[in-house]
């Protein structure tokens, strides 16, 4: 334990005029001096490697977080692109509704007019719906009805939450609205078809179409001056003027009950349609129906000619309806194409 009580002795010599300083430490000061100077560069040096490791990590943890904030606001900007996706999606089904609403209307109008076509009131079947309860094909604001051929513009501006729920619930009251009308339609078309069905037989047995090719008409129905004796007479039938051999057409669906000659009428065919209505083909140069044969409407019975009480090359034809003979002419509403 000597060498606790050792002194040391420094000198300092500033330069060759100067005072010489002399300093003296105990060898325990030198001792705790070295050793707190090794304990400053230890710690200086844990101090050192710990901001190092340290700095490190914060680096990594920088990184990661950049990373998670760049997936977080790709998630973000996907979710962005699908939500506009989404709302893009909706406004097309929101114009799908509306172009099948239209096309429902168009349905509607087109069933009215088969309707009319074929002679059926339209107020028959809409009167088995009560109008409370049966969806109106005309609702809506027509001014929604967009030609889509056309050029569209405008300012782009983003959508609201309001407007969006607004559009969400019109689209759904949309569809809802067409489920009504295909439920109530369904019931309706077919009552429909069915209608158009008896009306297409009843049509088939209708004389409706012209007999000849011809549309002149040389003599009208009822009384006249017979054109041998000149004297007023009873017609019973139209004469439609032609040329010897023009075809004769069956003027609806029947069976031929008489094919033959007679003086008055020459060469003559009847048809019977229903119990209730005949039609009558005469001055024929031909005939090329036979008795008790079917014939459709628009058939070729025979050809047209002069024989009989005639004064030229024409066809008398004549409408019987529960054995009186009637105008014809009221019959006479359409060609072979559009029977």
């Amino acid at each position: 334990m000597k060498w606790r009580n050792k002194k040391f002795t420094f000198m300092v010599i500033p330069d060759a005029n100067s005072t010489v300083r002399r300093f003296q430490l105990s060898a325990v000061l030198l001792v705790a001096a070295a050793a707190f100077l090794i304990v400053l560069l230890a710690a200086s040096v844990t101090i050192f490697l710990l901001y190092r490791a340290n700095a490190s990590q914060i680096g990594q943890l920088k990184q990661e977080l950049s990373s998670a904030s760049g997936g977080y606001e790709k998630v973000i900007e996907d979710k962005n692109e699908h939500i506009n996706e989404l709302q893009t999606d909706l406004a097309d089904l929101s114009e799908q509704a509306k172009s099948i609403n239209n096309r429902m209307k168009a349905i509607r109008n087109l069933e009215s007019q088969l309707k009319e076509m074929v002679g059926i009131d339209d107020s028959d079947s809409d009167s088995s719906t009560p109008a409370s309860k049966r969806p109106d094909a005309s609702s809506g604001d027509d001014s929604e009805q967009f030609a889509m051929d056309g050029g569209t513009g405008g300012e782009e501006l983003p959508i609201t939450e309001a407007e969006m729920e607004l559009l969400v619930d019109r689209t759904r009251e949309a569809f809802l609205s067409l489920g009504e009308q295909i439920e109530f339609m369904k019931p309706e078309l077919e009552m429909t078809k069915e209608a158009v069905a008896k009306q297409q037989k009843l049509l088939a047995v209708t004389p409706t179409i012209w007999p000849t090719d011809s549309r002149r008409i040389t003599s009208a129905f009822g009384i006249r001056k017979d054109p041998f004796t000149r004297r007023a007479t009873y017609h019973a039938g139209l004469d439609i003027g032609g040329n010897t051999g023009d075809p004769i057409y069956a003027a609806a669906d029947g069976v031929v009950l008489e094919a033959g000659y007679s003086t008055s009428h020459g060469n003559n065919v009847m048809i019977s349609h229903t119990s209730a209505v005949k039609t009558h083909y005469s001055h024929m140069s031909k005939i090329t129906a036979t008795v008790g044969s079917k014939v459709s409407k628009g058939d070729v019975i025979g050809e047209l000619g002069s024989t009989g009480r005639s004064t030229g090359p024409h066809l008398h034809y004549e409408v019987i309806l529960k054995g009186e003979n009637v105008d014809p002419h009221p019959y006479l509403k359409a060609t072979r194409r559009s029977e």
